[in-house]
């Protein structure tokens, strides 16, 4: 499993930290990739309490089984649409 989470370096938590570990398991490995993004680059305006509220929810559907799966070539051709639209 794979995800990208966008986040200032205030929100950087403990709370964070435990719904990485729901979402991931506590004995799996993982790669923290951290950079800085330009200013245009930077995530829309939300609090941090809406941010948990949705990874929550990004959890919950995933324990559930809620999941998309796209083929490489799926992936690409609804990237493409996305980016017309």
């Amino acid at each position: 499993m794979e995800t990208s989470v966008r986040l200032k370096v205030s929100e950087l938590d403990t709370d964070l930290l435990k719904a990485i570990k729901r979402l991931f398991g506590k004995n799996v490995e993982v790669t923290l990739t951290v950079r800085s993004t330009d200013e245009h680059e930077a995530p829309r305006a939300e609090s941090k309490k809406s941010y948990l509220a949705r990874l929550e929810k990004a959890i919950k559907n995933l324990e559930k089984g809620a999941t998309v799966k796209f083929s490489e070539a799926e992936l690409d051709n609804f990237v493409l649409d996305r980016l017309k639209g």
